[in-house]
């Protein structure tokens, strides 16, 4: 793990300088860990080093601000120590006006976007969870200010926060394998057929390539989305050598905007449909009780995709049911005008080919790879939840 430290200035006898030093120190005989002041040149080292983490000890301080908000844009993982200042106290009783403006021009910002916080004491935690800026907040206590803890024992505990940041935001380290990795697993993972050759011998190769940091991580992807059962369906029929890996046990801040995985195939037409609902209901007949399914789940995908919540479960329910069952796909494509989903139904065809693998002979309607459609899978699958 690669480690850049910030901080405003380092002072003879000064408790945070102290703390600081030690923690550095410490984190050493850990990690790769390299520490900057505002005379450094922060940008070149950000630069040149590719930390993993940045964790910034300086608060009301624009600069570090600015460094934080750099630090993200290149991907790397932003923790922050206000160290007692931001607690009621501070804010109100030292320089009281400036630190309001402030924290509307940029600090409040600030504290919104890092990943999470790191305080030493529960005391200054509940302080910053009053303010209503992040719940991001961990407690790591402060070795200088209590006997009991060792140094070492102070780093190897932060050490374990950092990481705890970083399995949550594990989707910014995933690789172009990791990636392409997730719908071959699906299309093993759901495939019916006996046959050994379920998928071509490339996608093969590259599973079998994958070390274990990347299953971590695609076994991480595989609970948020909901196909964790499908994806240890694909390894045990694949045989693939994947880690035995409890992601459940793994230590994970709660994801801001959880991802839908309850099946749509046995709801109603969900949220306010009822035009779309009379649609459905006027255009079958009694025997269509497949069609009314499909098109129900479909209706029910778009109201969940309005919320930027649509997950790879509820697009291997719909696989699952196109391409396993016998229907009328003249009869479903009508039905679908009718409805006037058509048109978005053709983009999750296209979804559903890009993200299983489902082939043109089993697709009902031709897919659609429009604007539309890219602004789904943005939406849905490129941004951290």
């Amino acid at each position: 793990m690669r480690i850049i430290h910030y901080i405003d200035g380092i002072k003879a006898g000064n408790l945070l300088s102290d703390y600081f030093l030690r923690l550095t120190t410490a984190q050493k005989e850990h990690a790769d860990v390299r520490t900057v002041t505002r005379k450094d040149n922060f940008k070149k080292l950000l630069t040149d080093y590719h930390p993993d983490i940045v964790h910034i000890h300086t608060c009301w301080d624009y600069q570090a601000a600015t460094y934080a908000k750099r630090a993200a844009k290149q991907g790397c993982a932003v923790v922050f120590s206000p160290h007692w200042a931001l607690d009621e106290r501070s804010r109100t009783t030292e320089q009281k006006r400036t630190k309001q403006l402030k924290a509307l021009l940029y600090q409040m910002k600030m504290v919104q976007r890092v990943d999470a916080l790191l305080v030493t004491t529960e005391r200054e935690r509940q302080h910053i969870l009053q303010l209503g800026w992040t719940k991001r907040i961990d407690v790591v206590a402060d070795s200088v200010l209590n006997s009991q803890l060792s140094d070492d024992n102070m780093a190897q505990q932060t050490i374990a926060f950092y990481r705890k940041v970083l399995d949550t935001r594990y989707q910014f380290a995933m690789t172009a394998m990791e990636k392409d990795a997730i719908p071959s697993l699906l299309h093993a993972g759901l495939a019916r057929e006996t046959t050994h050759n379920l998928l071509p011998s490339d996608q093969l190769l590259n599973l079998r390539s994958l070390n274990p940091e990347q299953w971590r991580r695609i076994l991480l992807y595989a609970d948020d989305e909901g196909i964790r059962d499908i994806v240890d369906n694909s390894i045990s029929r694949l045989q693939l050598h994947a880690p035995a890996i409890d992601t459940a046990a793994i230590q994970r801040y709660i994801l801001l905007s959880p991802k839908e995985t309850e099946s749509v195939d046995s709801k109603k037409l969900t949220g306010n449909q009822p035009l779309i609902r009379q649609r459905l209901n006027d255009n079958l007949k009694q025997e269509d009780a497949l069609l009314k399914e499909i098109a129900t789940m479909m209706a029910n995908t778009r109201q969940v995709e309005r919320k930027d919540t649509l997950s790879l479960r509820l697009l291997a329910d719909l696989y699952t049911t196109i391409k396993y069952n016998d229907y009328d796909e003249d009869r479903l494509a009508e039905l679908l005008r009718h409805m006037r989903i058509y048109r978005y139904s053709r983009r999750i065809i296209q979804l559903l080919a890009d993200k299983i693998h489902l082939k043109e002979g089993f697709m009902p309607f031709p897919p659609l790879n429009d604007r539309r459609t890219k602004g789904i899978v943005r939406r849905n699958f490129t941004q951290i939840h």
